[in-house]
């Protein structure tokens, strides 16, 4: 134990950056995981935020990192997390939001990402009703995740587009940099997405996908770090 803290002594002698992370987590820890503070449940790097308005829900199980380093210093250490009223952003175990990453969780939206997840640096995720990503998923730089068109649009024969609809990612999920995953979409469990795909459609689970428009290439898949 001596020894342990020895050696967390002198890292912190030799990187002084990450005693005012450590104190700005202990403030972020106070302010938002009050009755679990003990647990230290946020770590961030200073500068990355979150903002959380009347109604909205942190739940962290475990631990959220915030902001670091990406392949040396190639990316800011600052991320963002925003919730707007009634939304709820559940970090169900073990989750990492990269240096560059923001995500907005918007009115009485759900964002859930599961254990061991992570998303890399400057990555996107804007969430109007609901997004699911799974556990032990790979999220790749510059990627985007959005549930939602924004906008209204008016067809012809008088109907419309339906504005929002789930997105759900299943466990253990590589998605390549530069992919753009959009509203109503489901990926399968241990699929793989290539870079700079477009994700319009379901893909299932243990498959390749890639390209723009996206097709799936390979089947019966599976991968590891």
């Amino acid at each position: 134990m001596h020894k342990k803290l020895r050696l967390g002594l002198q890292r912190l002698w030799l990187h002084p950056k990450l005693i005012l992370n450590f104190i700005y987590s202990l403030f972020l820890n106070l302010f938002y995981t009050f009755t679990s503070f003990f647990r230290f449940k946020i770590f961030a790097d200073f500068g990355s935020s979150i903002s959380k308005m009347p109604s909205a829900r942190l739940r962290i199980d475990k631990r959220l990192y915030l902001g670091g380093r990406y392949i040396g210093d190639m990316s800011k250490a600052k991320a963002s997390l925003l919730l707007y009223r009634g939304a709820c952003f559940h970090a169900a175990g073990k989750v990492k939001l990269g240096p560059g990453v923001g995500i907005v969780v918007g009115n009485d939206a759900r964002l859930t990402i599961g254990d061991n997840s992570y998303i890399t640096a400057n990555s996107i995720i804007f969430c109007s009703k609901e997004i699911e990503i799974g556990r032990e998923c790979a999220i790749s730089w510059n990627t985007t995740i959005i549930d939602t068109d924004f906008h209204h649009i008016y067809y012809p024969d008088g109907t419309t587009n339906e504005l929002s609809k789930p997105v759900k990612i299943g466990n253990r999920v590589w998605i390549g940099s530069n992919t753009t995953i959009l509203k109503g979409v489901t990926i399968g469990d241990n699929s793989v997405i290539g870079a700079n795909t477009l994700v319009n459609k379901d893909v299932p689970p243990n498959c390749l996908a890639v390209g723009n428009p996206m097709r799936i290439i390979k089947e019966g898949i599976d991968w590891k770090e």
